[in-house]
């Protein structure tokens, strides 16, 4: 067995790999002596848990013992190349039951070389152990409700032994819509983390999934690695998000999740829990969350709101590190007033060569079109304006949020899609740019988009932050219509329809082949779609 981490702060995944070390034999604990003509080997599997959400993970502890009087050598059966021993998962995904090895799953994914590999053999001795761990859900995907058998079979050296079936029951729920975090200028590979609300069984969970980019000539694109409850949460509990950060995770990092309840934010980090989590309570509800909250290497988390009434922005501040053994409030470390509630607002974190500033975009109505406002917060967190520029004949559609880049240059970048007052039908790509001290660098530009065949339902602009990639900074756009089908940057034809239901706010993301939208399944929740 080995651990890797993805280059994302979200999650530890557990594989076994074929460049892993041999397991190490153990004692095993309380071998009862084996009744005459029994099965030298006694396989037992432990399961992390017994109740699932579909999709969620859950790891197999296999524990291999061997109950004769005698040494026992045979091949290792938790590397890659070894067949002896083999998992069946019977339920009502696999009601003839799925059975399924290492070596298959590594057959599947193609990932590794087989042929010509032989496994190393291990000799466990009397008494002794072997322990692994199987991912279940990588390697047997299960989506649909009910309970399930999972046993295990090993045949070698003479040995065919079979476990005692282990019962567990997998759940579904109603998801709600998902929140994506990434780490900018990450590189294609650093992976996506979303954070979303599920009901199940009249209580709301609080669900954290890892994505990355697979895409390649087989067009596999953006897939879940791991997914899981990070406990239950306040009933009547709204807007789960995943933050973005600047820099890459590193031995000490902390990775937040946030949501909230009513007038109250709730961020989950060590050491908190679900049950008890750094909390900042407001007078009142907040008109929105402004999106994404910010996460710096140094173990801040910064969440931008609107206050209630939409008469301000305010910031509020949460840290923690590994070696953190409290969970202390929250602290609202700056505030401005709004002249008039924002219609639609993003945040942004300078990129670590620059340092931990922030830049939250605002967008307003004003007479005669749409106010572009830039509020720059120090990496203290105090907040004041930098500029503001307006933009005519614009009116505003409908859940339609702002993006917002910082070049390693310090440059701010806002891109949105808005409609001209002249033809609601009329989508326009407006975008600003502003100088590292936070001033307006040029004029706003805006440029016509094809004309909408229908109402527009939300809408979303993103710049690409692949560091290394031609289309750095360069903006994508889509455009959800009332009907649920797209229309987006560079597409030509009419409007597409995804497989899913598109997650509302939009999130956009070109990752290494192509451009991706999340949408959310109503058995498994996000999933990304290849546009």
């Amino acid at each position: 067995m080995s651990a890797f981490f993805l280059p994302c702060p979200w999650l530890l995944v557990v594989t076994l790999s074929a460049a892993s070390p041999a397991p190490e034999p153990s004692p095993a604990k309380g071998a009862p002596t084996p009744p005459p003509g029994g099965a030298p080997m006694r396989i037992q599997l432990r399961l992390s848990k017994t109740q699932l959400v579909t999709s969620e993970d859950v790891d197999v502890r296999i524990v291999l013992s061997n109950e004769s009087a005698s040494p026992v050598a045979f091949p290792d059966p938790f590397r890659h190349s070894d067949q002896s021993l083999t998992y069946t998962v019977t339920g009502p995904e696999y009601p003839k039951g799925q059975d399924v090895s290492h070596y298959t799953v590594i057959a599947r994914e193609g990932s590794q070389p087989l042929g010509g590999v032989a496994a190393p053999r291990v000799q466990l001795g009397a008494g002794r152990a072997l322990e692994s761990v199987m991912p279940l859900q990588e390697w047997v995907p299960i989506r649909k409700p009910g309970r399930y058998l999972l046993t295990a079979r090993f045949r070698a050296a003479g040995i065919d032994s079979v476990s005692a079936p282990v019962e567990f029951e997998v759940l579904t729920g109603r998801p709600g819509p998902a929140a994506a975090g990434v780490m900018v200028g990450g590189g294609a590979y650093a992976g996506v983390g979303a954070v979303w609300l599920q009901q199940l069984e009249g209580r709301t969970l609080l669900m954290q999934a890892v994505f990355v980019d697979e895409t390649d000539e087989d067009g596999r694109g953006v897939t879940r690695q791991s997914s899981r409850a990070l406990g239950a949460v306040e009933p009547g509990a709204t807007d789960a998000l995943a933050p973005w950060t600047n820099d890459a995770p590193g031995a000490g990092a902390v990775s937040w999740v946030l949501w909230r309840s009513g007038a109250s934010i709730l961020a989950l980090a060590p050491p908190a829990t679900a049950t008890e989590p750094f909390r900042f309570d407001l007078e009142a509800p907040p008109d929105r969350l402004v999106r994404p909250p910010l996460e710096t290497h140094a173990g801040e988390l910064f969440v931008p709101l609107i206050g209630a009434g939409g008469t301000d922005l305010r910031l509020v501040r949460f840290q923690s590190s590994l070696e953190a053994t409290h969970v202390t409030p929250g602290k609202e470390v700056g505030r401005v007033r709004l002249a008039s509630a924002p219609v639609a607002a993003r945040a942004a974190l300078q990129p670590g060569a620059v340092g931990n500033g922030i830049s939250i975009v605002l967008v307003s109505e004003a007479p005669g079109g749409l106010e572009v406002q830039h509020v720059r917060a120090t990496g203290a967190g105090r907040l004041s304006r930098a500029a503001s520029t307006l933009l005519r004949g614009l009116r505003a559609l409908p859940d339609s949020e702002p993006g917002v880049w910082i070049d390693e240059a310090g440059f701010v970048h806002a891109a949105w899609v808005a409609a001209s007052v002249k033809d609601p039908r009329r989508p326009m790509l407006a975008e600003v740019r502003f100088r590292p001290d936070g001033r307006l660098a040029s004029p706003p530009r805006t440029t016509p988009l094809p004309e909408l065949p229908l109402r527009a339902r939300a809408a979303v602009a993103r710049h690409c932050h692949q560091p290394h990639s031609e289309r750095a900074g360069g903006v994508g756009w889509a455009i959800l219509l009332e009907d649920g089908s797209l229309v987006r940057a560079g597409q030509r034809g009419p409007p597409t329809s995804p497989e899913r239901p598109v997650a509302v706010p939009m999130e956009l993301f070109e990752m290494l082949q192509g451009v991706f939208i999340l949408t959310t399944d109503p058995a498994v929740g996000p999933v990304f779609e290849w546009l």
